[in-house]
């Protein structure tokens, strides 16, 4: 059974996240709630000097997996061309270094779905180990493009999330 040290909780309908940290022996939710798991290959451009890979790379790895997940969720790669989600939120906490010859995955799932946006939790994931090398929480909102203004969340989209998440939202 694999385990996350930390959790993290959103608080409210506005794009606030709270964050609360709780000690390893008294919370450990395990990874098997993450309804979406994808692979990622590390290379060599994404370590930096101290032989890790870089925080920043984090992102890289996140947001691929934010495509995989709703390219999953739809049954199709997304055309945000005119409705889109964009990221309003991401907050990272680091939890271990992860070395070049390291297997990792990045464990995905949508936490709420408001009336204009969407919380995502994620955490990139030893395969090995199952030891939770960073965590990830955001907030992503409706966004049209050609209005250029946010939208109510549809209907479809909370039916498909709800179906593949196992979950009611």
């Amino acid at each position: 059974m694999k385990f996350c040290l930390f959790s993290c909780k959103y608080a409210g309908d506005s794009a606030t996240l709270q964050w609360k940290k709780y000690p390893l022996l008294f919370l450990m939710e395990e990874v098997e709630t993450y309804s979406h798991v994808t692979p990622v290959q590390i290379r060599f451009n994404d370590i930096d000097i101290m032989g890790h890979v870089n925080n920043a790379v984090h992102q890289y790895y996140y947001d691929y997996a934010r495509l995989q997940y709703f390219r999953d969720v739809f049954g199709r790669l997304i055309s945000w061309n005119e409705q889109a989600l964009v990221l309003a939120s991401i907050h990272v906490n680091y939890q271990e270094p992860i070395g070049l010859d390291e297997q990792i995955e990045v464990h995905t799932r949508i936490t709420r779905i408001g009336n204009k946006s969407i919380g995502m939790a994620q955490r990139i994931v030893s395969t090995h180990t199952g030891t939770v090398k960073s965590y990830s929480e955001s907030v992503l909102v409706g966004y049209d493009r050609k209005k250029g203004a946010t939208f109510s969340i549809p209907q479809e989209w909370r039916e498909r999330i709800s179906w593949f998440e196992h979950a009611r939202f």
